[in-house]
C-alpha cells in the first residue's frame, strides 16, 4: 500500500521553478497543488537566463531597454532642485537650458523620435537566476515552505543618443545652451554624485517562509481528483536595495519591503491523463521610508534624478493570476504543460514631509506607475520515479515567453530544474 502511495505521489506531484513576478524579465510558471502526504520532503532547484534590449513603455510600444519610462527630458532636469549654486557653472547652464523654448510636434513634422533636449538611452539586461525551494509536508495536510532566489543581473552596453531636431529651426541639436550641457553633463552626474556606469550585481533576493494547507479529493465520479493548496507567510526583505546614486541599479529583491504572500491554487484530473489548473497569489507589502531619487519637475521624464529627498514609500499590492493545462505522464515519465500568468504590480505612492517637494509632482514619476506583464509558460518533465523507491527524481526543462504588458523589459527566459520527492513514512 505504501508503495502505491508513493506512486500516486510520483504520478501527480510536479513543482516548477518560480519565483515572485519583477518587470524585468517574464514571470516564473507558479506551483501545483501540493500532494498531501505525512512528512514528504521536497528539494527544488531552477536555473534559467535571459537577456534582451528592449522594454515596453506606458503605450506598450517597444522601446529601447533604458525608455523603459519614456526619453529622458534634460531641459526640466534641473527645475525644481534644492540647492542650486547660480555661482557654479553646472547649475546655470541646467537653469538657462530649462528656459530655453521648447519645440511643438509640428517643428519636429509630427516625429516625437526627435525632440529637442532629449536623450534615448539603450543597453542589454541579462539575467541568470537559481531558485532553491524546501517543503516539508507535517500531518492533516499541513507544510512548510522556503524559498531562497539568487540573481546575477547586469546592465551593460549603455549608449545615450541624442534626439534633438538637427534641422535648421530653433533650438535645435547645434543650440549654444545644449552644447555646454553636453560638454558639462558628466561633471553635473559628478557633482550631484550620480553614476551611469554599467550594472553588476550578484546576490539572494528576498527570501520567502510560507505555511500552507493542502488537500487532494480523489473521491469523485465524474473527476479524476480534486487538489487545492493555500499558504501564506513572509516575505524578508534578504535582497539588496537599489543604489540611489547609479542610475541604472536595479534591487535584488523588492528594493527593502517587508511583505505578507499569500496563495491559492487549484487542479482537476481528467480522462487519466489530463490536468486543469488554475492560480491566484497576492504579495502585500509594508510601508518603509529612506532616502531616494525623486522628480522635481512636472514633464521630467527618465531614470536620471537629480534630488534626493526623505519619503515614505508605500509600496501597494503585486497579484499574479495563471492557467494551464498539462498532459500528466504521457508516456512513460514525460509530462508537458502548457501555462499563461497576469502579472500587476500596483501604483507606489510617496510621502514626504520636506517642504522643498511637491507630492503631485514626485507621484507623477512614471517609474512609480505600476506595470503588468503577460507571460506564456512551456515546460517539459521527466519523472525518473520507480514504484519500489522512497525517493523521486524529476527532471524538467521550460520556458517563460514574455508576450506583453506595460513598462517592463522584454526579457524571456529559458532554463532547467531538478526536483527530488523523499517520503519519510515509507
Amino acid at each position: 500500500m505504501k508503495k502505491q502511495l508513493l506512486l500516486v505521489l510520483t504520478l501527480t506531484q510536479s513543482i516548477h521553478a518560480i519565483d515572485n513576478a519583477h518587470f524585468y524579465r517574464a514571470t516564473n510558471l507558479f506551483q501545483e497543488p501540493r500532494f498531501e502526504r505525512s512528512y514528504l520532503t521536497t528539494f527544488d532547484v531552477s536555473v534559467a537566463a535571459g537577456s534582451t534590449k528592449k522594454a515596453r513603455n506606458s503605450h506598450r510600444d517597444t522601446v529601447p531597454l533604458l525608455d523603459i519610462y519614456g526619453p529622458y527630458n534634460m531641459i526640466d532636469l534641473g527645475v525644481g532642485v534644492p540647492g542650486k549654486n547660480l555661482c557654479n557653472l553646472v547649475d546655470m547652464t541646467l537653469v538657462e537650458l530649462s528656459r530655453t523654448p521648447g519645440r511643438t510636434v509640428l517643428d519636429c513634422n509630427c516625429d516625437p523620435k526627435y525632440q529637442f533636449g532629449f536623450f534615448s538611452v539603450g543597453g542589454e539586461f541579462n539575467i541568470i537566476e537559481a531558485n532553491i525551494f524546501y517543503t516539508q509536508n507535517l500531518t492533516k495536510g499541513f507544510f512548510f515552505q522556503i524559498h531562497a532566489p539568487i540573481r546575477k543581473l547586469q546592465i551593460h552596453d549603455i549608449c545615450f543618443k541624442d534626439i534633438s531636431p538637427c534641422d535648421d529651426l530653433c533650438p535645435n541639436k547645434e543650440t549654444p545652451i545644449w552644447q555646454t550641457f553636453l560638454c558639462l553633463f558628466n561633471d553635473m552626474l559628478n557633482q550631484y554624485c550620480l553614476s551611469i556606469a554599467p550594472f553588476c550585481k550578484t546576490g539572494i533576493g528576498d527570501t520567502s517562509f510560507l505555511i500552507g494547507w493542502t488537500h487532494n479529493h480523489q473521491d469523485t465520479e465524474v473527476l479524476d481528483f480534486i487538489d487545492m493548496t493555500f499558504k501564506f507567510g513572509i516575505l524578508a526583505p534578504t535582497g539588496a536595495k537599489r543604489n540611489e546614486d547609479q542610475v541604472f541599479s536595479l534591487p535584488m529583491g523588492y528594493n527593502g519591503h517587508w511583505g505578507v504572500p499569500i496563495s491559492a491554487d487549484l487542479a482537476l484530473g481528467l480522462y487519466d491523463w489530463l490536468t486543469i489548473g488554475g492560480h491566484v497569489d497576492a504579495i502585500f507589502f509594508a510601508k518603509t521610508t529612506r532616502d531616494i531619487r525623486l522628480k522635481t519637475a512636472l514633464y521630467q521624464s527618465g531614470l536620471i534624478k537629480l534630488a534626493k529627498g526623505q519619503v515614505t514609500i508605500d509600496r501597494r499590492s503585486l497579484w499574479n493570476a495563471g492557467l494551464y493545462l498539462k498532459a500528466d505522464h504521457i508516456t512513460r515519465g514525460l509530462s508537458l504543460l502548457f501555462g499563461y500568468t497576469f502579472s500587476n504590480q500596483n501604483n507606489i505612492t510617496l510621502d514626504t514631509c520636506d517642504c522643498c517637494f511637491d507630492p503631485g509632482i514626485i507621484n507623477s514619476d512614471e517609474a512609480l506607475q505600476g506595470w503588468k506583464m503577460h507571460t506564456l509558460h512551456f515546460w517539459s518533465e521527466y519523472d525518473f520515479s520507480k514504484e519500489d523507491s522512497r525517493t523521486g527524481v524529476r527532471l524538467a526543462a521550460f520556458y517563460n515567453l514574455e508576450v506583453s504588458g506595460k513598462r517592463i523589459f522584454k526579457t524571456s527566459i529559458g532554463g532547467g530544474s531538478i526536483g527530488i520527492d523523499i517520503n519519510l513514512n515509507y
